[in-house]
């Protein structure tokens, strides 16, 4: 099979002679494979090697690193010369053998010609390589290398939700999975109400064709769109108060330096890596040997759930349209019942990338370490010395569920050295021994960061090209680019929104609501007051003027254009200092001008102007007109009774006048006598003057008070006059206070 991958010679199990040039069929990689053996087996260059051919006969490669072997691939010197090697001569090394540097460069050269010879290579087949493909390291986390945007995972996918929903949740749950394994939260995406309450965040976004940044993620957090995690509320399930704990831990990864590297650099976009450049293959090496484990599980997951959502979308084939290699994938495709984010999209890919055309070739030391449903979906295997007997019996299991011979298992392990592997592949006869053939790439061994900027130099100063939207299939648009949302506001701060003057510039402000009681005024009022927040303190905020606004004015969210400061850093102090000033200094803040009308005493509220004032007092009189309208009332009555007094008293003089007058002409002795009035009519009428004056002096007051009165009920503006009214301390009563974006 000359076309095929050129892996090295066949070796007699028996006198470890070398046979005829052993090639592998690049479709046999669609059924996958895994490449075993200890530490100085050879296991690095067997897989760099295969690698070389995949990419030889352009096919594209996306490589996860953890350690840093597979940059050597980017190691092809044409020239062959001392000079090509030496600036990657390890100093130390030369030394404990005895050499300079230029010693090691000249006898690295002179092995590598010879080498390549012996397996019928040369100089031309390398510099055929390093024409042939387009290579790139990326560095999540570090500007070594292209630096690699883990966060723009969070941009919204360019298709509808509901046409990729499995595999974009399957996104979602290694972001969140990733995410909380920075923070250290250890999170069953089952059980862990951080991990629902992430992914349904991001899909309630993504749905609404919003992509988010960390920031957002955490506002959202905070404030959540949604009442219900799952069929219950969110406040039972995850509660605000218990949310902060996740709020302050993901708010340390952002406030981190370190992370600023995150957030910056080309996308995931495994339509470019795998899709090719201009027909050249495209080898794309995901370095992540500086990360920490943590790191390193959230950048793996990533990247194969955006490999898998890209398989999805291909076209079937019976050829091998791309390969995924992982090196030393121990941790990352543990058995059960350990779940790491990378298991899952690993396993999806083993059973169902094959129909796509993408293969997926898996390298490890300790087969133990695998889960053996993966196992069961490999079927090439490269087994190389193993470095315990529980490796070479799960190898030895494998091998015999795989329908190999037992015997011949046997003895084909036992032959196993450096170079030398049991290669088992499903698609031959049975099982052979296979000697590595000489890589073309110098094996360097691992390659630092530093070592690596190099090499990068180049390409990191070419234009970046635009990006496909990640999740975007090929040839599919790019999501619309949407403006970030606010600052991360801490708890318990909700954003609102406030349209005042119709801006594309937000501004910070804290709003109030207040019941206020002001003496000398009937009820409560309610106020509503919002101001600034600059770059003092909360008490120093509210010596701003504030705008007096509607509740019902308040929204929440704004327009899609609107752009945001960050937050001031008054609200790093919390709620509680808000509080505290809030208390101490709003009543002063309440203070309100009011009018008092020096006729009547009365005090105008404060929301009336002069005129409304006046026409309230005419039409609702005040204290000193329901004193006057009560003193008339009682004058009144007053009069009325003097008056009938009167005219009793006028009755009854009458009375005793007559009786005086008959009795003094005899007409009731029948003997004439002289008039004259007795004491008792003289009486009855000084009471009648008195009754008489009594009236007299109630009608005088009753036209007084009217006077008065009259007076009153004529109200002229103009004579009220200004005052200042301030609530008293204990008249105030806090209702609510929170965050509002006015634009």
């Amino acid at each position: 099979m000359s076309n095929g991958l050129y892996l090295g010679k066949s070796v007699d199990p028996a006198t470890g002679a070398l046979g005829a040039p052993l090639h592998l069929d690049p479709r046999d990689l669609l059924t996958h494979g895994l490449i075993v053996g200890m530490t100085g087996s050879g296991k690095t260059g067997l897989a760099i090697g295969l690698l070389e051919e995949v990419l030889r006969r352009g096919t594209s490669v996306v490589a996860i690193d953890p350690k840093g072997d597979l940059v050597n691939l980017l190691l092809l010197f044409e020239r062959l010369d001392a000079a090509s090697f030496e600036p990657w001569i390890d100093p130390a090394e030369a030394r404990r053998q005895g050499s300079s540097v230029a010693q090691a460069a000249a006898a690295a050269a002179e092995s590598w010609t010879k080498g390549l010879a012996e397996w019928g290579l040369s100089a031309a087949d390398v510099a055929s390589l390093r024409a042939a493909i387009d290579a790139t390291v990326y560095t999540p986390g570090s500007e070594s290398g292209v630096a690699l945007s883990v966060l723009q995972s969070l941009d919204a996918p360019a298709t509808p939700f509901d046409d990729a929903a499995e595999d974009l949740r399957d996104e979602i749950a290694a972001i969140a999975s990733g995410l909380l394994g920075l923070v250290r939260i250890d999170a069953d995406p089952l059980q862990s109400r951080e991990h629902m309450l992430l992914c349904t965040l991001v899909e309630h976004a993504w749905r609404a064709g919003r992509g988010l940044s960390l920031e957002d993620l955490l506002g959202l957090v905070v404030t959540p769109p949604i009442d219900k995690l799952g069929a219950l509320p969110l406040e039972t399930v995850y509660p605000a108060k218990e949310r902060q704990v996740l709020v302050m831990a993901l708010n340390g990864l952002l406030a981190s330096p370190g992370f600023a590297a995150w957030r910056q650099g080309a996308p995931i976009d495994v339509d470019a890596w795998l899709g090719g450049t201009g027909g050249r293959p495209r080898l794309s090496i995901v370095y992540t040997a500086h990360l920490s484990d943590e790191e390193r599980l959230f950048v793996t997951a990533l990247v194969l759930e955006k490999v898998k959502t890209w398989v999805r979308r291909q076209r079937g084939t019976g050829e091998l349209r791309a390969l995924v290699y992982m090196d030393e994938v121990f941790g990352y495709f543990p058995p059960h019942p350990a779940n790491p984010p990378t298991k899952k999209p690993l396993l999806t890919l083993l059973k169902q990338a094959r129909a796509q055309g993408v293969g997926v070739l898996l390298a490890t030391q300790n087969p133990v370490d695998l889960d053996y449903k993966g196992l069961a979906n490999m079927g090439t295997w490269m087994v190389g010395k193993l470095q315990t007997e529980r490796d070479r019996e799960r190898l030895r299991d494998g091998l015999l569920g795989a329908g190999a011979d037992a015997a011949a298992i046997d003895a084909l392990l036992d032959a196993t050295k450096k170079r030398v592997f049991l290669l088992h592949d499903v698609h031959r006869k049975g099982p052979e021994l296979l000697h590595s053939r000489w890589a073309l790439s110098y094996l360097r061994g691992p390659l630092t960061r530093e070592e690596i900027e190099p090499l990068m130099a180049a390409r990191k100063a070419e234009p970046a090209a635009p990006a496909a939207s990640p999740g975007a299939g090929s040839g599919g648009a790019a999501a619309p680019a949407t403006p970030a949302g606010p600052p991360l506001a801490p708890a318990p701060f909700r954003h609102h929104f406030l349209r005042q003057h119709g801006g594309e510039i937000a501004e910070p402000h804290v709003f109030v609501k207040a019941a206020v009681r002001y003496k000398g005024v009937d009820g409560e009022r309610v106020v509503l007051r919002a101001w600034p927040v600059g770059a003092g303190s909360f008490a120093e905020m509210l010596d701003a003027d504030a705008l007096v606004i509607e509740e019902d004015a308040l929204e929440t969210s704004g327009p899609d254009n609107l752009r945001f400061p960050d937050l001031p850093g008054a609200f790093a102090a919390g709620s509680r200092a808000l509080d505290k000033a809030l208390r101490e200094r709003l009543p002063d803040k309440l203070s309100e001008r009011v009018f008092e009308d020096p006729v009547t005493g009365e005090r105008s509220r404060p929301d009336e102007t002069r005129e409304q004032f006046a026409r309230r007092l005419v039409a609702a009189p005040g204290a000193e007109a329901k004193k006057l309208e009560q003193k008339l009332e009682k004058r009144r009555r007053d009069l009325a009774a003097a008056e009938a007094d009167l005219a009793t008293r006028k009755k009854e003089t009458w009375v005793a006048v007559g009786s005086a007058i008959l009795s003094n002409i005899g007409l009731f002795t029948g003997r004439k006598k002289t008039v004259s009035l007795p004491g008792g009519v003289l009486t009855k009428n000084r009471m009648e003057n008195t009754a008489e004056a009594r009236v007299e002096a109630a009608q005088a007051d009753i036209a007084a008070l009217e006077g008065q009165l009259a007076e009153l009920r004529q109200v002229d503006p103009a004579r009220f006059v200004e005052a200042v009214l301030v609530p008293p301390r204990n008249g105030v009563k806090l209702l609510r206070y929170d965050l509002a974006w006015v634009y």
